[in-house]
């Protein structure tokens, strides 16, 4: 979004949508009581249109559509126990779900699609599973729209929103997305019976095949594109793995260019399933966080899928990008302590971090990137229920207990409502409590093995502490067992050596009488040892300028200390290596 003028007027203040056991209500104070009226609803999600102009509130006998800006009713759908509803990108329509029932046979189905600003039905259909919601999807500008039903894909215009104009056969399809340009459309299907399964990418409206690939260890998939549409995250995987290593199945990971131009495959060092990934708002970049706790969180660049940066390791398993992509969140929800580590995303820095110990199950940005949320609701949890709004640096602004809480969170706001501001200047140096790195309570050590390094499990703890963020210089793992392989061959070295003066020493005292050879002059010890280190020190002086002429190539900005220091000493360098080398050209 594009920051607003000095001269703009005052955005409009954040607006929450709270909902208790009963009710449902729209607040500007998350302390206080509602702004207007609550309206009755039942324990099933309450949705907020992508402008924030309407609230969809799904109740025991219909769904009501309220008016954001006087919290008045403008419609009341006559479609009972609707358990999911949402809007299209462009809040044209409204789309429900509720279990099936009898009179879906003379209704036309359990979903309905209505005219979100008039509450007409549009078309219905049937859908068995909940699992596959929604099984309708749109393009950012609503151009187009794809179904998946049994076998098949079936693409809608905005011209004829009521009948398909194309369709394209597939087997078992079992999900699929449709990109936010509207110009592709991806779909998975399984594996089975001995066959592999396939993953297939379709361009619309045309509906022609760009890429089309079989794999195996495929049984569930799940697809997130770019915000452009040019690229999509691909992760397949299956319940059980067969090798063992993970009680939570297996899964492998591809980056795909949508013109079927380029597929990688993410390949990682340590081992683990991907706990999450998130596209930059802009499409950028993107974050996986990856591996067993503690998990290792990694930005990487989508041309040539290329590691930029390492966050480090900590107990995470959520990514949030602020809606404006300045700030993002690295959270540990759900089964893990609630450590929240907020970045700033521009300068790859972390700005603060905090942590909720309530299990909240609900975590979000506000629509101003300045605000997070984290809610504790039921079902998950029937204790303890509230919610917490934190600033973009970590910081608690407000705390809230609300017994049988079902649902907290902002109402959205339309792009460009507010200004992609930077951190305050106030936070300017503070310093962090980091939790990852937080030191834990000690355990009992007995005192006859105090002072030791510990045995097996003390190491495997030293593994798993929390590291902190790298900058990647390299992304090739190129002479990663060089010095592992020096070691060795002084190892080597040194016991050839050992065993020679053994072998010298038995020979001496068996034959005393041979003649001892003439011992080499120290002159020429000198000068042999005098050869090897300059060689040496030329060796070592190349490689320094070797680093040096990378150094150049790439942003000053975005080295660190030492590599400046090593930039500023090449003429130094230079200077050496060609006396060493006149020199060694005089012992020659």
């Amino acid at each position: 979004p594009t920051p607003m003028s000095k001269n703009a007027e005052t955005p409009p203040p954040l607006r929450y949508l709270i909902k208790d056991k009963e009710t449902v209500s729209i607040t500007t104070k998350p302390n206080g009581d509602p702004d207007a009226p609550s309206w009755p609803c039942s324990e099933y999600p309450t949705v907020s249109s992508h402008d924030g102009s309407l609230v969809a509130i799904p109740g025991a006998t219909s769904v009501i559509v309220v008016s954001t800006a006087d919290c008045k009713k403008i419609y009341e759908l006559n479609e009972p126990s609707v358990r999911r509803a949402m809007f299209s990108p462009k809040d044209t329509y409204l789309i429900t779900w509720r279990n099936r029932q009898k009179e879906d046979e003379k209704t036309g189905g359990n979903v309905a699609i209505f005219n979100a600003k008039t509450g007409e039905v549009v078309r219905r259909f049937s859908q068995r599973n909940i699992e596959r919601w929604p099984s309708v999807q749109w393009s950012n500008d609503e151009k187009y729209a794809v179904q998946m039903v049994t076998n098949q894909l079936r693409l809608y215009t905005d011209e004829n929103p009521t009948r398909f104009v194309k369709k394209i056969d597939q087997a078992k399809v079992g999900n699929f997305a449709v990109a936010p340009s509207g110009a592709y459309v991806v779909a998975g299907s399984p594996e089975g019976g001995g066959q592999p399964g396939c993953v297939c990418v379709y361009s619309l409206p045309d509906m022609k095949v760009t890429l089309s690939r079989s794999m195996f260890k495929c049984e569930e998939f799940d697809f997130n594109w770019d915000p452009t549409g040019r690229y999509v995250l691909l992760q397949a995987s299956v319940v059980s793995d067969q090798s063992g290593d993970s009680y939570y199945g297996e899964s492998h990971s591809y980056l795909v260019h949508a013109n079927g131009t380029f597929t990688q495959r993410l390949i990682f060092q340590n081992k683990g399933p991907i706990q999450d990934m998130a596209w930059e708002p802009e499409g950028k970049c993107f974050v996986i966080i990856q591996g067993h706790m503690p998990a290792l969180a990694s930005l990487y660049l989508p041309e040539g899928c290329v590691k930029k940066f390492e966050f480090g390791r900590a107990s995470w398993n959520r990514i949030r990008w602020s809606p404006h992509g300045r700030f993002l969140l690295l959270g540990g929800f759900e089964s893990l302590s609630g450590q929240m580590h907020f970045w700033d995303a521009y300068k790859r820095k972390k700005c603060g971090v905090a942590q909720d110990n309530s299990a909240p199950k609900y975590f979000e940005w506000a629509p101003d990137s300045r605000r997070f949320i984290t809610a504790t609701i039921r079902p998950l949890r029937t204790v303890d229920n509230g919610f917490k709004v934190w600033s973009y640096a970590g910081e608690l602004k407000c705390t809230r207990k609300i017994d049988h809480l079902y649902q907290a969170s902002f109402v959205n706001a339309p792009p460009g409502t507010y200004e992609n501001k930077p951190q305050s200047p106030r936070l300017k140096g503070r310093k962090l409590q980091d939790l990852a790195s937080a030191i834990p309570a000690k355990a009992y050590v007995p005192p006859s093995l105090r002072g030791r390094t510990g045995g097996l499990s003390a190491q495997l703890r030293k593994e798993r502490q929390a590291s902190g963020p790298t900058h990647l210089q390299q992304t090739g793992g190129k002479n990663v067992n060089k010095n592992r392989l020096k070691r060795e061959r002084r190892r080597q070295r040194k016991a050839q050596e050992a065993a020679a003066a053994v072998a010298g020493k038995k020979v001496e005292n068996e034959t005393k009488k041979a003649p001892t050879p003439e011992p080499k002059k120290e002159e020429d010890k000198k000068e042999v040892s005098e050869k090897e280190v300059i060689t040496k020190k030329i060796r070592g002086l190349k490689k320094k300028l070797k680093q040096i002429s990378q150094l150049e190539s790439k942003d000053k900005s975005a080295l660190n200390e030492d590599q400046i220091k090593k930039l500023n000493n090449k003429a130094n360098f230079e200077k050496d290596l060609a006396t060493y080398e006149k020199r060694l050209a005089e012992l020659a």
